[in-house]
Protein backbone atom coordinates (compact mmCIF):
# COMPACT_ATOMS: atom_id res chain seq x y z
CA UNK A 1 0.00 0.00 0.00
CA UNK A 2 1.17 3.76 -1.22
CA UNK A 3 2.13 5.72 1.71
CA UNK A 4 2.05 9.88 1.67
CA UNK A 5 3.95 11.21 5.02
CA UNK A 6 2.14 14.78 6.44
CA UNK A 7 4.71 16.43 8.06
CA UNK A 8 2.95 19.62 10.31
CA UNK A 9 5.07 22.60 10.94
CA UNK A 10 2.88 24.65 12.45
CA UNK A 11 2.74 25.31 16.07
CA UNK A 12 -0.95 23.99 16.15
CA UNK A 13 -1.91 19.85 16.32
CA UNK A 14 -4.75 19.07 14.16
CA UNK A 15 -7.17 16.79 14.46
CA UNK A 16 -9.29 15.38 11.20
CA UNK A 17 -11.55 12.37 10.28
CA UNK A 18 -11.35 10.07 7.50
CA UNK A 19 -13.73 7.05 6.64
CA UNK A 20 -14.49 7.11 10.55
CA UNK A 21 -10.85 7.01 11.65
CA UNK A 22 -9.65 9.82 13.02
CA UNK A 23 -5.75 11.48 12.26
CA UNK A 24 -4.16 13.53 15.26
CA UNK A 25 -1.39 16.10 13.11
CA UNK A 26 0.89 17.03 16.06
CA UNK A 27 3.13 20.06 15.32
CA UNK A 28 6.30 19.37 13.87
CA UNK A 29 5.56 16.04 13.68
CA UNK A 30 5.19 13.27 10.66
CA UNK A 31 2.53 11.37 10.47
CA UNK A 32 1.95 8.75 7.64
CA UNK A 33 -1.39 8.25 5.81
CA UNK A 34 -2.91 6.93 2.66
CA UNK A 35 -3.81 9.17 -0.56
CA UNK A 36 -6.86 8.47 -0.48
CA UNK A 37 -6.95 10.30 3.08
CA UNK A 38 -4.60 13.00 2.08
CA UNK A 39 -6.86 14.04 -0.59
CA UNK A 40 -10.18 14.06 1.88
CA UNK A 41 -8.13 15.60 3.98
CA UNK A 42 -5.95 18.20 2.75
CA UNK A 43 -7.78 18.25 -1.01
CA UNK A 44 -3.59 16.75 -1.57
CA UNK A 45 -4.05 16.58 -5.89
CA UNK A 46 -6.68 18.84 -6.40
CA UNK A 47 -6.55 22.30 -8.04
CA UNK A 48 -9.49 24.09 -5.67
CA UNK A 49 -8.44 24.06 -2.29
CA UNK A 50 -11.70 25.69 -0.62
CA UNK A 51 -13.78 22.89 0.46
CA UNK A 52 -10.63 20.91 2.26
CA UNK A 53 -10.09 24.58 3.84
CA UNK A 54 -13.49 25.02 4.98
CA UNK A 55 -13.93 20.90 6.17
CA UNK A 56 -10.81 21.71 8.21
CA UNK A 57 -12.02 25.04 9.77
CA UNK A 58 -8.90 27.22 8.48
CA UNK A 59 -12.06 29.43 6.22
CA UNK A 60 -15.69 31.24 6.81
CA UNK A 61 -15.51 33.39 4.09
CA UNK A 62 -13.99 33.65 0.98
CA UNK A 63 -12.37 36.87 2.06
CA UNK A 64 -10.21 34.53 4.38
CA UNK A 65 -9.12 32.38 1.67
CA UNK A 66 -5.42 33.68 1.33
CA UNK A 67 -5.12 33.01 4.91
CA UNK A 68 -5.97 29.99 5.14
CA UNK A 69 -4.53 28.83 2.03
CA UNK A 70 -1.33 30.13 4.19
CA UNK A 71 -2.53 27.55 7.12
CA UNK A 72 -2.88 25.10 4.40
CA UNK A 73 0.66 25.72 3.30
CA UNK A 74 2.61 24.45 6.75
CA UNK A 75 1.40 20.94 6.07
CA UNK A 76 3.85 19.53 4.19
CA UNK A 77 2.67 16.46 1.90
CA UNK A 78 5.57 13.80 0.58
CA UNK A 79 5.55 10.87 -0.93
CA UNK A 80 9.03 10.03 1.28
CA UNK A 81 9.25 9.37 4.46
CA UNK A 82 11.22 12.46 6.00
CA UNK A 83 15.02 11.96 6.48
CA UNK A 84 16.72 11.36 9.86
CA UNK A 85 18.23 14.70 10.00
CA UNK A 86 14.70 15.98 9.73
CA UNK A 87 13.71 13.89 13.08
CA UNK A 88 13.93 14.39 16.69
CA UNK A 89 16.44 12.13 18.61
CA UNK A 90 14.54 9.94 21.00
CA UNK A 91 13.85 10.98 24.41
CA UNK A 92 16.43 9.61 27.19
CA UNK A 93 13.68 9.63 29.73
CA UNK A 94 14.21 6.23 31.69
CA UNK A 95 17.31 5.28 30.00
CA UNK A 96 19.93 3.64 33.27
CA UNK A 97 23.09 4.60 32.30
CA UNK A 98 26.22 2.59 31.80
CA UNK A 99 27.77 0.66 35.41
CA UNK A 100 31.55 1.71 35.23
CA UNK A 101 33.47 -0.63 37.42
CA UNK A 102 36.75 1.15 38.51
CA UNK A 103 40.30 -0.90 38.10
CA UNK A 104 43.50 -0.24 39.59
CA UNK A 105 45.34 2.60 37.99
CA UNK A 106 42.06 4.83 37.98
CA UNK A 107 40.68 4.14 34.51
CA UNK A 108 37.23 2.89 34.24
CA UNK A 109 36.17 0.40 31.76
CA UNK A 110 32.43 -0.43 31.33
CA UNK A 111 31.24 -3.63 32.84
CA UNK A 112 30.07 -6.63 30.45
CA UNK A 113 26.07 -7.08 30.77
Amino acid sequence: MELLYVTNNSDKELVATFSFESYKFPANETVALSPEAAQHIFGYGKENKEPYLARLGFIRLHSELEQALEKLSKFEISTEPPTEKNRSLPSAVGVVPLRVEKRAGGKSFPRAA
